[in-house]
């Protein structure tokens, strides 16, 4: 599907999605990227891939049910674009979690959200 770029105008820079290339062979399960392709306000394109990560609350160091666990995702080129989580298929408020970028790896620590080892945890982040 491809939509007609829409440039925003103003000084605000942010990311916005112009057009997705194609889904089809794309595994989203298993992290592998999806072709979007983000502009900022000037035409410039800032990130080329979405790619989501599936794992699951036992990968998240801290106590079993705790709040303030940490998950490190796989990530080796995230440079900090908008980061979506979802546990058990509920979309996690960007106040419930927090976000650190690392030169090799991101962690996401779920600040006031108590994760337990059992729960599907989902992260969407463009590289």
């Amino acid at each position: 599907m491809t939509v007609t770029p829409e440039i925003p105008t103003g000084t605000n820079l942010y990311p916005k999605v112009i057009s997705v290339l194609s889904h089809e062979g794309s595994d989203v399960g298993t992290g592998n990227p999806l072709p979007v392709i983000l502009y900022d306000n000037s035409g410039g394109v800032i990130k080329i891939r979405q790619v989501e990560e599936n794992r699951l609350g036992s990968e998240c160091n801290g106590a079993d049910g705790a709040t303030g666990r940490v998950l490190t995702l796989a990530n080796t080129r995230e440079s900090g674009g908008p980061v979506s989580v979802w546990v058990e298929t509920q979309l996690v408020s960007t106040n419930d979690f927090s976000v650190v970028h690392k030169s090799a790896s991101s962690t996401v620590t779920f600040d006031s959200l108590e994760v337990a080892n059992a729960d599907e945890i989902k992260v969407l982040y463009y590289d």
